[in-house]
């Protein structure tokens, strides 16, 4: 028994209400059950009830038992005074608001159909990373695409949290996080890390002095990176005499990274470190100042253009300093130019929409997901081998979304597609 199984029997008024009364025999009838509340505070707000004669307006809080009010400290806390109404599974013990008012207490355990616990059960409790995969084929497609685009949106509010506490961190500077969190992205997940440091040791108002001079940009990149400590071949021993210079003016000396940071292990020579750094040094070079071109950019592809540029001559022939390649290669790959915008222009928008509280940009953010290709990876494979098919980014995202929030947690009662299974 999980108090989100109470939630959803209180949501969903999924119990016998006739002759509603409470544990001392008032008489309950339910007006409005209040609005579902996720942030801290009673679970249920502005619910309209009739206790006895008496026609209160206030929250609504539920628990397993009784006594968990008090093993959560309730009676302390003044936040929980408007409370109307306990709801219980089981009545165990007399409890008080912080006022000394005695809570009137509705209990469920001998109103609630066995067989709804029983379904609820079957999924809370299988082992399946996705609980309801038996089932899923019951499931009407609008219910799918419903909870699909909730999750969708709550994904690009989450990412958005973290582009927030950056910008809080840079001071309000939004050129200076949109750097940051372009350089995390450009690593890919696996040296996203390192890169995000480098980026914090290395300002942006460094780079944009440096932007004419491709050779600059790399020097200050792969030098703070830590890959100019030892003599290379004679390109790396040119950008290690320029770091020297520019570490000194700018005082960067005590801020390279180690190169045991950076990880080359299991990956294809296109995908290293060293690759990605000559990317993300051309892309500056080209884009210095990029965030109110993705903010405000008018199509899709006005982005691609930014992304249209070649790395520079010497990293068109290698993939680390002295080692060619076996082709050569100018352009960041159109898969890795659609994961910089899943990861990086779409979260930045739906950041710039709560910060501005302008509901346009997530809208917008929303579209250019949906200009994007599906992203192919087993999650999305799951889910297709299921019958769910992801037309576009903002769903395979969503997928994402919905398996790691609700599916490996349990959450199916917060779930559209878990309620309708239950209710059907």
């Amino acid at each position: 028994m999980r108090e989100s199984f109470l939630h959803f029997i209180w949501q969903f008024q999924k119990f016998n209400n006739a002759s509603l009364t409470t544990h001392d025999g008032q008489q309950i009838q339910v007006y409005a059950i209040g609005n579902y509340n996720t942030d801290a505070g009673p679970d249920f707000l502005n619910a309209k009830l009739l206790i006895g004669d008496i026609t209160w307006y206030g929250h609504v809080e539920l628990h397993l038992r009784s006594s968990d009010w008090n093993r959560h400290h309730h009676q302390q806390d003044e936040a929980y005074n408007n409370v109307v109404l306990h709801v219980v599974w089981e009545h165990d013990a007399e409890v008080q608001l912080a006022n000394g008012q005695v809570l009137p207490v509705l209990e469920l355990q001998d109103r609630i159909k066995p067989e709804l616990l029983k379904k609820c059960n079957q999924l809370i409790k299988s082992p399946e990373k996705i609980p309801c995969a038996d089932q899923f084929g019951q499931v009407k497609d609008i219910d799918k695409i419903s909870m699909l685009e909730q999750v969708g949106v709550m994904r690009l509010k989450q990412k958005s949290e973290y582009i927030l506490h950056l910008l809080n961190k840079n001071n309000g500077n939004w050129e200076e996080t949109t750097y940051q969190l372009l350089a995390k992205n450009f690593g890919f997940k696996t040296n996203e890390e390192p890169l995000l440091k480098l980026s914090q040791s290395l300002s942006h108002k460094v780079i944009v002095k440096h932007v004419e001079k491709i050779d600059q940009i790399e020097a200050l990149i792969f030098g703070i990176a830590g890959f100019l400590h030892v003599d290379g071949d004679a390109y790396g021993s040119a950008l290690k005499k320029e770091f020297s210079y520019l570490s000194k003016k700018y005082r960067l000396q005590d801020l390279t990274l180690l190169k045991a940071e950076w990880k080359f292990l299991r990956l294809r020579p296109g995908n290293f470190p060293t690759v990605r750094l000559a990317q993300f040094s051309s892309f500056l070079s080209k884009n210095v100042k990029c965030f109110d071109q993705f903010i405000h950019f008018r199509d899709g592809k006005e982005l691609q253009n930014m992304f249209d540029f070649e790395v520079s001559n010497y990293w068109q022939q290698h993939y680390d300093f002295g080692k060619l390649r076996k082709r050569p290669t100018k352009n960041i790959g159109k898969a890795s130019i659609d994961l910089i915008l899943i990861n990086s222009v779409a979260p930045l928008l739906a950041a710039y929409a709560q910060y501005t509280d302008e509901g346009s940009y997530m809208d917008k953010a929303v579209e250019l997901l949906q200009t994007v290709k599906a992203e192919n990876n087993f999650i999305s494979k799951e889910w297709n081998d299921l019958g769910l098919k992801a037309k576009d980014a903002f769903d395979s995202q969503a997928m994402i979304g919905l398996r790691k929030e609700f599916c490996l947690k349990k959450k199916c009662l917060s779930c559209k597609i878990g309620v309708s299974l239950i209710n059907g």
